[in-house]
């Protein structure tokens, strides 16, 4: 498994973010793997990842294709603010899977290859309703993949790493951390979003 795009450059919008807020996240990602069981994380992500269903499920009254730009959302970078609906949950889908691809191998032992392009991770803008159904499907996977590696292993906290280009060398139960981290800031992406859809 590679993360690495040998075809594409690095884009302007894939710039990292602010190195204070880059700082006060990764301590929230340290702190919050440390603190809360597998279990509790698992449990944050399916919250967030409820809310924000709640949240498309009223998708006929706003418009899930219009690209807007909304006040920037911490944990999501300056050239990041003009999304579509959809867009955020596509970007969601990618992330959420390669996530998971990365928590079970670590949870096995297995370092995966490469590095992370954060170009893999830029949603299209040609998308269809389907982005949902597949948001629906990856999450619902995830939670049960990474269930079952829970009470396999007792624990994700193993030797094995793989490092995230922000936040550094990340163990599986960390990269689960940052998975509900990520989850919870991109549904306040998606807030946004449709709070601003509402004014314009």
């Amino acid at each position: 498994m590679s993360f690495r795009n040998q075809d594409r450059e690095f884009s302007p919008s894939n710039r990292v973010l602010p190195r204070f807020e880059r700082s006060i996240l990764s301590g929230l990602l340290s702190t919050s793997s440390v603190v809360l069981s597998e279990q509790n994380l698992l449990r944050v992500f399916r919250w967030e990842t409820k809310k924000l269903t709640h949240l498309l499920e009223d998708d006929e009254s706003f418009d899930v294709f219009q690209v807007i730009r909304i006040p920037r959302v911490i944990g999501v970078s300056e050239f990041n603010r003009q999304w579509s609906v959809l867009m955020a949950v596509d970007h969601l889908c990618l992330v959420l899977e390669d996530c998971r691809k990365a928590i079970l191998a670590l949870s096995d032992g297995v370092e995966p290859k490469g590095e992370i392009d954060l170009s893999l991770y830029v949603p299209r803008p040609d998308l269809g309703f389907d982005v949902l159904d597949r948001f629906e499907n990856l999450t619902s996977r995830f939670c049960s993949e990474i269930q079952a590696a829970v009470e396999i292993n007792s624990t994700l906290w193993t030797t094995a790493r793989f490092s995230h280009p922000c936040f550094g060398s990340l163990t599986a139960k960390q990269w689960l951390a940052f998975a509900t981290m990520h989850q919870m800031i991109h549904r306040r992406q998606v807030q946004k979003i449709i709070v601003m859809l509402g004014i314009s």
